[in-house]
């Protein structure tokens, strides 16, 4: 049996690290003991050894310690820390400016927000400290801010072992952390069975998008693409996740976070996918797996981790074709059954691989030796 300790968000955290920590444990049940290391906002689970992160002491920190980073506030106890103790940083994202700004402005400490930009640019550090400060005229500005000056480098030089869950991110991690182990991991599941399709009612196409809202993910233009369609195409737009901009359009429907379990059966519902960012902070989009674990045509933007997907898997557009570029997808995938046939195919298969039970714990058990070395 490995011993080690995941230091994590958790439910009810409304974050899908919380999540993703429970499907960690339901993994490696049977093979690890763990000590589970969480937050104020989160409660202790029965069956493990939970300790509050804020009473985490040397002796809680048994073999590997693993870390879930993450660039929400919901993470800021936990980089504090893999900034105090150290051990394997598994990173859920490449830039965790968000996260960290966020931090100093709640807690008024400016000085260790320096450290950090100061860590990752040098002389430069001093024109992105003004950038920063200047006023922006809105919030989706100042999210592009912190979007295009990624910070995560001193928080890859406390990690004895990065993690990662895509391509795209293990390679910005070595760019980073040059000499520092980076390694790739398979995606998790939720390890529900697949919830069934169920009968359509009527005609209609169902256009969706699924996961939580962000700046990063171009809602207006995933909306004017679905608006586009609709002038020769009966369809809706289903929006399966939280935190949405409002909308009075009765051909908009938004769930709000759900569970796991109504979280599939609503992607269930969608005939197409969509997906546009632009700035990404090298997210591995656990939406979009749940996406192609359906085996649902996505149309998606060439960004990030989106690029590791396999061509045959997604249709991928450009970022810059915006709207018109994803209205084209559109009516290319519904010219050709044969097509989408393809794609759903392929998308299913590319999940079943990366996701596999067995490889993905083999992954989790070497993770685990190789920080329990370095420990």
């Amino acid at each position: 049996m490995i011993k080690a300790t995941l230091v994590t968000p958790f439910p009810p955290q409304p974050t899908g690290l919380a999540d993703y920590a429970k499907r960690i444990l339901s993994l490696t049940e049977g093979q690890v003991e763990w000590t589970v290391a969480y937050p104020e906002a989160a409660l202790p689970l029965e069956g493990y050894h939970c300790v509050p992160i804020s009473k985490l002491h040397k002796e809680d920190l048994n073999g590997a310690v693993v870390y879930q980073v993450g660039n929400s506030p919901h993470c800021e106890e936990v980089i504090e820390a893999l900034l105090t103790h150290g051990g394997t940083g598994l990173f859920h994202e490449t830039n965790m400016h968000h996260v960290l700004r966020n931090r100093a402005d709640s807690s008024g400490d400016w000085k260790s927000y320096k450290d950090h930009v100061v860590h990752e640019y040098g002389k430069k550090s001093d024109s992105l400290m003004e950038l920063m400060e200047k006023k922006a005229k809105n919030l989706s500005e100042y999210d592009r801010r912190l979007r295009k000056n990624p910070l995560v480098g001193k928080l890859a030089s406390a990690s004895s072992i990065i993690a990662v869950l895509s391509d795209t991110a293990k390679l910005e991690m070595e760019k980073i952390a040059q000499g520092k182990p980076v390694v790739r991991m398979g995606f998790l599941p939720d390890f529900l069975e697949r919830a069934e399709k169920p009968e359509k009612n009527d005609d209609t196409l169902i256009i969706g998008i699924a996961g939580t809202f962000h700046y990063g993910r171009s809602w207006e233009e995933m909306v004017n693409a679905v608006a586009m369609l609709r002038r020769t195409v009966d369809c809706r737009l289903l929006v399966a996740g939280g935190g949405w901009p409002e909308t009075d359009s009765p051909w908009i429907t938004v769930t709000g976070r759900l569970s796991d379990r109504e979280f599939r059966e609503q992607i269930e519902q969608f005939d197409i996918a969509i997906d546009l960012r632009h700035h990404t902070c090298g997210e591995t989009s656990g939406s979009m797996m749940d996406i192609l674990r359906s085996g649902i045509p996505a149309v998606v933007s060439a960004e990030g981790s989106f690029r590791d997907i396999p061509a045959n898997a997604v249709l991928r557009i450009p970022s810059e074709s915006g709207a018109g570029g994803a209205y084209a997808a559109f009516k290319y995938l519904l010219n050709s059954a044969e097509v989408r046939s393809a794609i759903s195919e392929s998308a299913a298969n590319y999940f079943a691989d990366i996701s596999d039970r067995k490889k993905c714990l083999a992954e989790w058990l070497d993770l685990l030796r190789r920080g329990e070395s370095e420990h």
